[in-house]
């Protein structure tokens, strides 16, 4: 009885004091700006990641992010031009500590641009699992607004402009109700 003990005061004492549970996806948005764009991250299973999203022009960190290591990982980012600054390691600890002593800090050779127009949304697959170095590839999603034919209909019977009289007071004209449009989204080749 007395060894059980023992061992169980070494694996007490074996486990980190300031080990936390490990987090995932989005742990904060601070741009002020909507996260609508993509970025896949590639990894392999031997380390988590930390992500942090730095402001080209303010140089203030507006983003994080954790990623679990050999998980798929697709987050929403705001638009914007970031620095990616990466802390990696096994045993998470926190914000303040990340990954304890044995945190390993990179950041991306270039700031990467994300941004929208009516038709894409433009962000980035980044994969850093091979050993020659980190692969960073653009990642375009194209989107189109279709129209919902139902969302015509008004009360009974289906809207036509043409049917009303031109002759009369707008305001006797039957209202048409607002159109409803869904966005159909892909990725583009």
């Amino acid at each position: 009885m007395v060894w059980c003990r023992s061992i169980l005061i070494l694996v007490m004492f074996a486990l980190p004091i300031n080990a936390e549970e490990r987090p995932q996806g989005l742990m904060w948005n601070r741009s002020g700006l909507p996260a609508t764009l993509p970025l896949l991250i590639k990894t392999s299973a031997d380390a988590d990641y930390f992500l942090n999203l730095k402001d080209v022009g303010s140089d203030q960190v507006v983003f994080a992010a954790y990623v679990r290591g050999g998980e798929f990982f697709q987050v929403l980012v705001p638009p914007g031009q970031f620095v990616l600054v990466f802390a990696s390691g096994e045993e998470w600890q926190g914000e303040a500590r990340l990954f304890g002593v044995t945190t390993h800090m990179f950041t991306l050779d270039q700031p990467l641009r994300f941004r929208a127009t009516m038709s894409q949304r433009r962000g980035h697959m980044i994969d850093l699992t091979k050993s020659s170095g980190t692969t960073i590839s653009d990642l375009v999603k194209c989107q189109r607004l279709a129209l919902d034919p139902e969302s015509l209909r008004a009360g009974k019977g289906q809207f036509d402009p043409l049917l009303r009289d031109p002759s009369g007071a707008p305001e006797a004209w039957p209202e048409m109700p607002a159109p409803r449009y869904d966005v159909e989204t892909w990725t583009c080749l």
